[in-house]
């Protein structure tokens, strides 16, 4: 049937189609109200320009919604009036939101009660992880036992999250050198910058 193919049967090919357009999407995800165009390109990262083709490509494949707010001001959201909207963008953008908080959990629970704390270093400390990249973590303390939940882990990531794991046990003398040299952030024993305390 003609009608089952191009736009109709594939239409997150044009949606999708230029990263420009899908971090427009990530900064209209789960909000209800709109967003004026230079909110929506400050929340995307992008400058007011490329926020707005895209905006206007989005628009114009029904996925975004233009809404006249007073005589000068334009708001922009997820038009949830389109099945595509609520069937498959606002859905796979919710579970890409909860691709690192997943990553992270198991590292927490792979580590929990293992050594003294796990400091997150490299790119992913800075928020900056390329794919392809690995995820970097120094085990502080924990001798053998942080060595084999290290190797436990590489294994879950890789296979499930297609994350890759360059994982090492350090002393805490080691884990200040390297707080002192790279900005870390701690996973364990609590969330946040710099260094882990004796629990």
């Amino acid at each position: 049937m003609i009608y089952l193919r191009g736009h109709l049967a594939r239409p997150l090919d044009a949606v999708l189609s230029s990263g420009s357009r899908v971090a427009v999407l990530r900064a209209l995800a789960g909000l209800a109200e709109g967003l004026g165009g230079r909110q929506v390109a400050r929340a995307a990262g992008l400058n007011h320009q490329t926020a707005a083709l895209a905006l206007a490509a989005l628009e114009r494949l029904g996925v975004v919604q233009r809404l006249e707010w007073g005589a000068q001001r334009v708001l922009w959201r997820l038009d949830r009036r389109r099945w595509l909207v609520t069937e498959a963008l606002e859905p796979l953008l919710a579970k890409e939101k909860a691709h690192a908080r997943a990553v992270a959990a198991a590292v927490k629970s792979r580590f929990k009660g293992v050594g003294l704390g796990v400091l997150l270093h490299g790119d992913a400390a800075k928020g900056a992880l390329a794919p392809g990249k690995p995820l970097k973590l120094a085990v502080v303390g924990g001798g053998r036992a942080a060595a084999d939940a290290v190797r436990g882990l590489a294994t879950e990531l890789r296979e499930r999250y297609g994350v890759a794991v360059e994982g090492r046990v350090v002393t805490p003398a080691e884990a200040s050198r390297l707080g002192a040299l790279e900005e870390t952030w701690r996973l364990l024993p609590d969330e946040g910058r710099g260094w882990v305390t004796r629990r």
